[in-house]
């Protein structure tokens, strides 16, 4: 019963070849398969993780190009604060849709040109 051809010599047929040697060896396609599935996520794991520790130290090195530059250039050029300068009246469209009167006004300078305002009651916008 073990020969690949039945009793009337006739061969066998592929698919029936297949189901026979399935049916015998089962147990160790079965385990053969759960191998190989494993192995292939752990080889997934371990190649996102690889990835994930790339990216983060390309975006570390990143941080480090930029703060660099950054600190650079604060070193070389400071902010200056901003000029003093008269903002003309004007019309503002608010968000509900109404529309308002803006007088004009004084902006910028330093802190210390505060006490100089013509205006010391109104805020500046």
């Amino acid at each position: 019963m073990n020969d690949s051809t039945p009793q009337n010599d006739e061969p066998t047929s592929f698919v029936e070849k297949t189901k026979y040697l399935y049916g015998k060896h089962k147990g160790k396609i079965f385990a053969a398969g759960i191998a190989l599935g494993g192995m292939a996520l752990a080889v997934a794991v371990v190649a996102s993780r690889t990835a994930m520790e790339q990216n983060a130290s390309e975006d570390a090195e990143d941080a480090e190009d930029s703060e660099s530059v950054a600190e650079s250039a604060a070193a070389d050029e400071r902010r200056n604060g901003p000029v003093r300068h008269s903002v003309v009246g004007h019309k503002r469209a608010l968000a509900d849709g109404r529309i308002i009167s803006v007088a004009p006004y004084e902006r910028g300078g330093s802190s210390d040109d505060e006490d100089e305002d013509e205006y010391p009651g109104e805020a500046a916008a």
